[in-house]
C-alpha cells in the first residue's frame, strides 16, 4: 500500500513538472474563485442588492410627495356682448391669455400602519434574500466539491493507467524475449501487444474525460473554460461525526430550516398589511398657486392676477370595498398555515436527510477501509504473480488478470476516498456548518 501511495505521489509530481508549472488549484482556492465569479452567485448577490435598495428611505413611503405644474393658454375669438343696459359691443380678434403655476406638497399622516408593515416586510425580505444567497453559496460549494473530486479521481485514474501501461510494456518485452529465446509462444507476445494497445486506448479516453471535467470545473468557477490547471489530489478528513450532534446543529443552522421559518414571518406581515386597509387614512396637503390672465375689452376685468397658499387635511375611510380586503386577509392567513406546514415538512425532511446522509457516511468509511485492504492484497498478489510470470510458472492470462485486479483496486480505493469526502461535506451542509 505504501508503494502504491508513493508511486501515485511521484506520478503527480512528474505530471505537474511536465505541465510547465501550471496553476495548482486547491479546493479552497476553487471556492474562493467561485464566490467572486460564479454566474449563479453573481445573480444571487444582485438579488440581495435589489432587496437592500427596497429598504432605503426613498422606498419607505414616509417622505412627502411634491409636484410642480404650470401652464399657459391663449385664445383669439370674435365676440359679441350685450350688457344689461341694452348696449351691444362687438369685437373681432378678441385675445385672451392666461398663465398658471402651482407647487403642491402632500403627506400621508396616517395610513392604518400599512407603511410600517410594508417596511418591516422589506427588511425581512432583505434577510430572506441574504439567506437565499447563503443557500446558493452552499449549493455552489457542494457542486465545486463534487466536480473538483471528479477531476481529482480522473487524474488518479490517469496516473494508475500510466503505471499499468508500464507493467504492460514490461510484460510485452518479457514475452518478446521469451519468444526470441524459444521459451515463449507467438500467441503470448501477440496477447501482450493487444493488452498494451488496450491500455493505451483506455488512457487516451480517460485523458479526454479528464479534460472535459476540467472545462466543467472552470465553468462552475465562472472563468475561461480553457484555463489550464492541475488538481491537488490531497484529501483531509475531519473528525468523526455523530448523528445526535448533527441533528442539534441542524435545528439551529440548517439553511432550509431557517428559510422555512423566515417565510412564516413574511406571511404574518402580509396579514398585517392587508388588515391596515380597515383603518382610516389621513392625508395633509399644502400648495402655492399663481394665476394671471389678460382679457379682451368685452370682459369685466382686463387683467387679473392671483397668488397664495392653501392648506388641506383629508381623511378617507374604506368602510366597505366589496369584501376585497377581507378576502385578502383570509387568503393571507391560509398562506401562513401553508408556510407552517412547510416548516414541519422541512423539519421532517431534514431529519430524513440527516439519517440517510449519516448512514451513507458510515458506509463510505467502511468501504474506504475495505478498498484500502483490497489494494494491499492485490498489490501483494501482483508482485508475486509478476515474479512467477518471469519464472514461467503462470500463464499470461493469469498475469493479466492480476494486473487488472490491481488497477481496479487502486481506482476503487481512490473513488471510495473521494466519495467519503463528499459524504462528509454533505453532513456539514445539513448541519449548517459548510460555510464555516
Amino acid at each position: 500500500m505504501k508503494n502504491f501511495k508513493n508511486i501515485s505521489i511521484l506520478s503527480i509530481f512528474l505530471c505537474t513538472s511536465l505541465g510547465n508549472a501550471q496553476e495548482i488549484l486547491s479546493v479552497t482556492k476553487a471556492i474562493e474563485i467561485a464566490v467572486s465569479n460564479n454566474y449563479d452567485l453573481r445573480i444571487s448577490k444582485n438579488n440581495v442588492e435589489r432587496a437592500l435598495i427596497e429598504t432605503e428611505l426613498l422606498n419607505t413611503g414616509y417622505l412627502p410627495r411634491i409636484t410642480a405644474s404650470g401652464g399657459i393658454n391663449y385664445s383669439n375669438e370674435n365676440q359679441s356682448t350685450t350688457f344689461s343696459s341694452g348696449e351691444t359691443t362687438t369685437l373681432d380678434g378678441a385675445e385672451t391669455e392666461s398663465y398658471n403655476a402651482s407647487l403642491i406638497a402632500e403627506y400621508t399622516i396616517f395610513d392604518g400602519l400599512e407603511r410600517k408593515f410594508i417596511n418591516l416586510k422589506n427588511e425581512e425580505t432583505l434577510l430572506l434574500r441574504e439567506l437565499q444567497d447563503r443557500q446558493q453559496i452552499e449549493n455552489t460549494i457542494i457542486t465545486i466539491y463534487e466536480t473538483y473530486y471528479n477531476v481529482a479521481f480522473q487524474q488518479q485514474v490517469v496516473n494508475n493507467l500510466q503505471i499499468n501501461i508500464e507493467n504492460s510494456e514490461d510484460r510485452l518485452v518479457r514475452a518478446q524475449k521469451k519468444l526470441t529465446y524459444g521459451q515463449g509462444t507467438k500467441l503470448d507476445a501477440l496477447n501482450a501487444e493487444v493488452d498494451l494497445n488496450t491500455d493505451r486506448i483506455n488512457l487516451a479516453s480517460t485523458k479526454s474525460e479528464l479534460a472535459s471535467l476540467k472545462r466543467t470545473l472552470n465553468l462552475v468557477l465562472g472563468r475561461d473554460i480553457q484555463t489550464a490547471f492541475e488538481i491537488d489530489t490531497t484529501v483531509i478528513f475531519t473528525e468523526d461525526y455523530q448523528v445526535a450532534s448533527i441533528l442539534e446543529k441542524a435545528s439551529k443552522n440548517n439553511i432550509q430550516h431557517i428559510l422555512a421559518r423566515q417565510n412564516i414571518l413574511l406571511s404574518e406581515l402580509d396579514i398585517r398589511i392587508n388588515k391596515a386597509s380597515f383603518l382610516p387614512k389621513i392625508t395633509g396637503s399644502g400648495s402655492y398657486n399663481w394665476n394671471q390672465s389678460q382679457n379682451p375689452a368685452t370682459s369685466f376685468a382686463l387683467d387679473n392676477e392671483a397668488s397664495g397658499v392653501s392648506l388641506g387635511l383629508n381623511m378617507s375611510w374604506n368602510i366597505f370595498d366589496g369584501g376585497r380586503s377581507k378576502t385578502l386577509v383570509k387568503t393571507a392567513k391560509i398562506d401562513k398555515k401553508n408556510r407552517e406546514i412547510e416548516l414541519y415538512q422541512a423539519q421532517e425532511q431534514l431529519k430524513t436527510d440527516i439519517y440517510n446522509a449519516f448512514e451513507n457516511y458510515t458506509n463510505q468509511q467502511y468501504t474506504r477501509i475495505a478498498e484500502e485492504k483490497n489494494v494491499d492484497t492485490n498489490l501483494l498478489n501482483f508482485n508475486r504473480t509478476k515474479q512467477q510470470y518471469s519464472l514461467g510458472q503462470i500463464t499470461t492470462v493469469e498475469y493479466r488478470q492480476a494486473q487488472i485486479n490491481l488497477l481496479n483496486a487502486q481506482n476503487n480505493y481512490t473513488r471510495a476516498t473521494y466519495d467519503l469526502k463528499i459524504a462528509e461535506i454533505n453532513l456539514q451542509q445539513l448541519a449548517g456548518n459548510l460555510i464555516d
